[in-house]
Formats: C-alpha cells, sequence, structure tokens
C-alpha cells in the first residue's frame, strides 16, 4: 500500500531528482504535535545532481549531512555536499565485503541466484539479519541525536534511503512520539518513492537470459518489506520491553532530551 500527499502528514519529495528525498515535516504525533516543515530529511545518496537540483538542495540551508553508507559506497558515488553543511560519513551498517552495487558484479552473481526462490530466501535472511543489528550502538544514529540537541536541520541517506535510513527515521520518529502505524508507513513509503529508480534499475538487465525470474529478486533487494522493519522493531522490544528503555539504555535518550527535541522540532 502507498500513500500519497497528505496521508501521514508525509509530503511528496521536493527535488524529484534526488531519490526517495522527503521532509518529515507535518507528520503528526500522538500528543497532536506536529514535526515543522523543513527540518527533518531523509533521502538517498546525493549524487548525480544536476546544477538545479545542488541550487535547489543549497536552499533548504541544512546544518548537517549524514551519510550513513560504507566508506566504499561514498568512495564510489560521492556526496555533493550543500553549502553550509557539515558532512558526517558514519557507516550505519557493521558488514564484511563491500557494498558497492555495480552492474558487472551483479551481473556475475545473476548464475548463482537462479532458482529466485531460494535468492529471495537467502536476500530476506540477510536482510532481516542486518535491520536486527541496526538499531543498537548505532554510532551514525547517536551522532544524529546528538546533533538534535542543538536543533540542527539535517538530512539523513544512505544509498537508496530505504534501510538504513529507514531504521533511522523509525527512531526518530518513535522518540518524538509518533505511533506505531504512522511510523510504518513512514519506512514503507521507500516503495512508492523508489518505483521510477527501481524501473531504471531493473532496465539495465532486460536482456539477459532468465530476466523475469532474477527480476523477482532485485524485488527483494530493492524494496523494503513490514518483516524487515519488524525485525528490528521486535528485537528492540524483545531486549529492552519498551522502545522508551531502549532509547535510553542504548542512545542515553531521556524524557529531558526528547522535551528539549519537541520544542525545537514541533509545533
Amino acid at each position: 500500500m502507498y500513500y500519497k500527499q497528505g496521508d501521514y502528514g508525509v509530503k511528496y519529495p521536493t527535488l524529484i531528482n534526488i531519490d526517495n528525498l522527503r521532509d518529515l515535516g507535518g507528520i503528526r504525533l500522538v500528543d497532536g504535535r506536529v514535526i515543522r516543515d523543513g527540518m527533518i530529511f531523509r533521502s538517498g545518496a546525493l549524487y548525480g545532481l544536476s546544477d538545479y537540483d545542488k541550487t535547489e538542495l543549497d536552499k533548504l540551508q541544512l546544518d548537517d549531512i549524514f551519510d550513513l553508507r560504507s566508506y566504499d559506497e561514498v568512495e564510489y558515488k560521492p556526496d555533493y555536499v550543500p553549502q553550509g553543511a557539515v558532512y558526517y560519513n558514519i557507516p550505519a551498517a557493521r558488514t564484511h565485503g563491500s557494498m558497492v552495487v555495480k552492474q558487472d558484479k551483479v551481473v556475475k552473481m545473476i548464475p548463482k541466484w537462479l532458482p529466485s526462490g531460494v535468492s529471495k530466501w537467502a536476500f530476506r535472511l540477510r536482510f532481516k539479519h542486518l535491520y536486527r543489528k541496526f538499531p543498537f550502538k548505532n554510532k551514525a544514529y547517536a551522532k544524529m541525536f546528538e546533533v538534535m540537541d542543538n536543533g540542527d536541520k539535517f538530512l539523513f541517506h544512505c544509498t537508496a534511503g530505504k534501510d538504513r535510513t529507514g531504521v533511522a527515521s523509525m527512531l526518530i520518529l518513535l522518540a518524538l512520539g509518533a505511533d506505531i502505524e504512522t511510523v510504518k508507513n513512514d519506512y514503507m513509503l521507500s516503495n512508492f518513492y523508489r518505483i521510477e529508480s527501481n524501473e531504471k534499475f531493473n532496465k539495465q538487465f532486460e536482456h539477459y537470459k532468465h530476466y523475469n525470474k532474477y527480476r523477482k529478486i532485485f524485488k527483494v533487494a530493492n524494496n523494503v518489506e513490514m518483516r524487515f522493519f519488524n525485525s528490528a522493531y521486535n528485537r528492540i522490544l524483545r531486549k529492552y520491553k519498551t522502545v522508551k528503555e531502549f532509547l535510553f539504555q542504548e542512545y542515553n535518550i531521556d524524557d529531558n532530551r526528547i522535551a528539549k527535541w519537541l520544542q525545537m522540532y514541533t509545533l
């Protein structure tokens, strides 16, 4: 299910050429507060932008950019850093090996991906494993929470803006007091905002044998699923019983910090 502008306060991207870009402004919280426009943004990588998009990004007057990608991803496709912004590259995933996705690398892997049913299972297992790790002792997320103490305007992103970024957005919204259905809908919107970029990715491989089979694998790899979200969220609850206890134990987020954030980031 995809939710468009107006539902749950989520807006269309302001810059259509930045993958999966959105302003968390307008999202309504349980206590009736609304997140301010133009303060917290999430997106995919800030790479390959046109001069127009760079100008528009500069206009947001961001204080900070959080690049959640691995160092090799950044080297392969470095960000454009908007004027005046402090750039942080703190990887949000602790993995072995390269996370860079190149066409020739994908092609070499294709024979191993058949039958597609096995490969989809393997991809889902890997994503669930990563999601179980994302929320805990994450230095990238901890630094994000630090700049929130100052009321900074910031943008956080990974490559596609859906997994590492999706969990970061989950934690921010939970901390500010969004209900779980609103948080889930923000997460699932990546499948709506990435339709065009996913089609472009798939088109690279249309001429390969067995394309219809591994297109199904791409659908798993390039989209989000509620089972992935639940892997992270349920692990939080299993370990700490409540979100409040999780936020305090993992990131030292207490009622005083949250009250300060609500003053600066909500109406």
